[in-house]
Formats: C-alpha cells, structure tokens, sequence
C-alpha cells in the first residue's frame, strides 16, 4: 500500500504503529525507544514526527463537520455500539458532547479534558480497549493518534502543579528521588553531577521573573549543556520518571519541542505568575531568558563566537592566495535577505544539505524560517542591520533550546559567502 501515502503519511503511521506495540509490551518500549534507527534518530524520534505531523492532521476535529455534527462523537456513538450494555454509555457521550460544544474552554483545555476522557474509557472498558483505539475520526485519524496528540497539551497543563512546592517542587523532587533508584545504576560521581543540574532546575522554577514557557525553555537549554559533556548519562537521564501520570524527563522535553513547534502553550504559560502581562513575541521570551546566570541567546553566542571565529581565521590563513575569505559581516545583508523561490535563503539552502536531519526537525526549520521571512526579510519598517541583527538572534535562540539542532544548522552553506554559523558570530 506504500503507493497510497505520501512520505509523510507513512513515517506518521508507521511511527503510530510501532509505538502502539511498544505500549502494549513496555518490555520493548523501555529497551528501544532510544535505540538509533540507523543515522537517522531514535524510535523516539520517529514517535515525535508522527506525534507533530498527525497534530497537523488533526486540525478541526474540535469542530463541527459539514453536516453539522463532531466526527468525535460519532466515533464514540459507535465504540457505543460495541458494548453489551449500550445506555450504559450515554452518560459518556453527554460528557464529551460538553466538552466539545464548550465555548469557555481554550482550545488546549479541550484537548487536555479529551485525553482525561480517553483514558477514562479505555479504563473503565479494558476489554474493548484495542477496539476503540483502532475506531477511525472522520478523516483524521485513530483514538490512538488522538491520545498520543492530546497527551501532550494532558502534560502542560501539569506543568503548573509540578512546579510547586518549598523548597524543592514536585517537578525537582521526582528527579532526585531516581538517583536513588536501584534501576538507574548510577554512580557516586553522576549522582553528584545530576544533582548540580537539579539545583539549577530549581533555581529556574523559582524565578518569578520568568514565565512557564520560559521556565521550560531555560530547563531544556540547562539539559542540553549538561549532555555535551556528559553525553554517556543521556538515555538514562531522558528515562527519570516525573511521575506516573506524567511520563519521564523525556516526555517534558517531547512536550516542550511539541509546545513550541505547534505554537500550542495555554495561554497562561505565557503571561507571568500573578499579572496578565502577556510575553507576546519568542524575542520577549528570549531576552528575559537571557537576564538570567542560565543565558539562553548570550551561552549560545558566545560558543558561536569560539567555534565559528576560529574556523574563519584557519580558513583565512590557509586560502590567503587560493580563495576567498568566507564569512564577511558587512556583506552578509546581500546574502541573508535573500528571497529564493518565495522562500528565505536559510530554508532553501538548508535542503541541499539535509538529508540526515529527522523529518519533525526538517518541519520545524520550515516553520522557523517562514517567520523569519514574515516577521524580518520582507519587513518594510526594519533596515537591513536591524533585520540581520534581528535575524542572528532568533537563531541563537532557535539553537539554543534543543541540544541537537546547532550543528545542524549551524552547517549550512549560504552560497559562497559562508555558513549559518559564521553568521551567528557576527556581532550586531
């Protein structure tokens, strides 16, 4: 059936498939889902892209269809005609019916009380359980791809209550409780380096400076520094459990990648603790980041500035007589502001080189530089060292935040003039 699907379509179902037979065997869930598919990314990974491309494809199932009904309840009327005692359901259905035809709930809020409801089912009916997940939305997809979507807004909204607490929060507690775990095997020494991370964490949680989104972001950045260099502890540390309800470390960064991927954050998750001021812009978030000893855009900078500098200057050295020097800062607004085919030349270059970067990554680069284009290249109020300037700091952010993607991007070539890395050591 390969000839039915796009590429798309088929890493989406695939990864639903075999991530739906590592939950029914956790045996095969613990031991592989961060074992490498090759070059490629882990199971893991492959369970993040179908996990981003079904959200996509989930786009107005909270809504009502052409004949003025919710696929998801007509998907549920059926599961009803499956069970023994059919009225036994309609309790069931008034519930979902409320939650969809409510027009105070956030969109995040009905996705979150959407998973509550799956689980519940699928609890309260365990012998048709497998039947339900199979059931089909309309054209959307299984009450399987539905739950492994709505989890992820089910987690955010836990957020909230795992970072309470004095004076160690829920969220920190749960991760230093798995350094005395037998299962982890850690020693002294590792114990030792965690717990410095942890009380970093806490240090994050803490600021009342910062908001939710910008917690998590400052966390995920604090994680990626820890496994450059103790990159041997990463699978055991992405497997800490939070809590059981929750899933592990792994699951708040899957979470987080999906918040931020999917511009999906409640809404509360951007405003500061106790006010309605509303951190409207990524840039806003950035910059308060970066006020704090966990510097998001100034760490990145900096180690921009110690790779990419030296690189120019060896190259510089050697290509004197034999080529050009790569890398100008004065002329990078001739290359950077590009327009190739509609798009910025960030995301047509990237395509040459890409091959080995995951599908979600590729995705979320083209939605990355599709704001780039809108909010800088084609701003009509910016000169062009405000747009570079502006330009050089969202990637030094967009890198920052996840461990793996600053290689990648910083690799690619921008024509002859040099690479995405050089351009990030230019200084405003």
């Amino acid at each position: 059936r390969h000839g039915t699907y796009t590429s798309i379509e088929l890493s989406m179902y695939c990864s639903f498939k075999i991530k739906k037979f590592f939950s029914k065997y956790s045996k095969f869930l613990e031991t592989y889902k961060y074992e490498s598919i090759g070059s490629w990314g882990t199971f893991d990974d492959l369970f993040q892209v179908g996990t981003y491309h079904s959200a996509e494809k989930f786009n107005g199932c909270l809504i009502m269809n052409s004949s003025g009904k919710f696929d998801i309840i007509e998907t549920f009327l059926q599961f009803q005609l499956k069970l023994s005692n059919p009225s036994a359901f309609d309790a069931y259905i008034s519930e979902l019916t409320l939650i969809l035809q409510s027009t105070s709930y956030t969109e995040s809020e009905k996705y979150n009380l959407i998973y509550e409801f799956i689980t519940k089912v699928s609890t309260d009916f365990p012998d048709f359980k497998e039947d339900l997940f199979d059931l089909e939305i309309g054209s959307f997809g299984s009450i399987y791809m539905l739950q492994e979507i709505s989890i992820q807004y089910y987690r955010m909204e836990q957020v909230e209550v795992l970072f309470e607490g004095e004076p160690q929060c829920a969220f920190v507690s749960a991760l230093y409780s798995c350094l005395t775990d037998s299962k982890y095997q850690l020693s002294a020494s590792n114990k030792g380096y965690l717990k410095i991370l942890f009380d970093r964490f806490s240090v994050i949680i803490a600021d009342s400076t910062l908001t939710y989104a910008q917690k998590i972001k400052a966390i995920s950045y604090q994680y990626r520094q820890f496994v450059k260099t103790y990159g041997y502890l990463e699978q055991t540390f992405l497997s800490f459990e939070i809590s059981a309800q929750f899933g592990t470390f792994g699951d708040f960064l899957a979470m987080f990648a999906f918040g931020e991927s999917q511009q999906c954050w409640p809404e509360y998750f951007l405003t500061l603790i106790g006010t309605t001021i509303e951190v409207s812009t990524t840039e806003t978030a950035t910059t308060e980041i970066s006020t704090t000893e966990f510097s998001t855009t100034e760490v990145s900078t900096t180690e921009s500035v110690t790779t990419e500098l030296s690189t120019t200057e060896v190259s510089t050295t050697e290509a004197q007589t034999t080529a050009i020097i790569t890398g100008d800062c004065s002329s990078a607004s001739s290359v950077v502001l590009q327009v190739v085919n509609g798009q910025t030349i960030f995301y047509t270059a990237a395509m040459e080189s890409w091959s080995t970067w995951a599908a979600i990554e590729k995705a979320n680069w083209k939605t990355f530089c599709t704001k780039i284009y809108n909010n800088f290249v084609i701003s009509t109020t910016m000169t062009e060292s405000e747009k570079i300037t502006a330009i050089i700091a969202e990637i030094n952010a967009y890198v920052a935040f996840y461990y793996y993607r600053e290689e990648h991007v910083f690799s690619i070539q921008l024509g002859v003039w040099g690479t995405v890395g050089q351009l990030c050591s230019c200084k405003a």
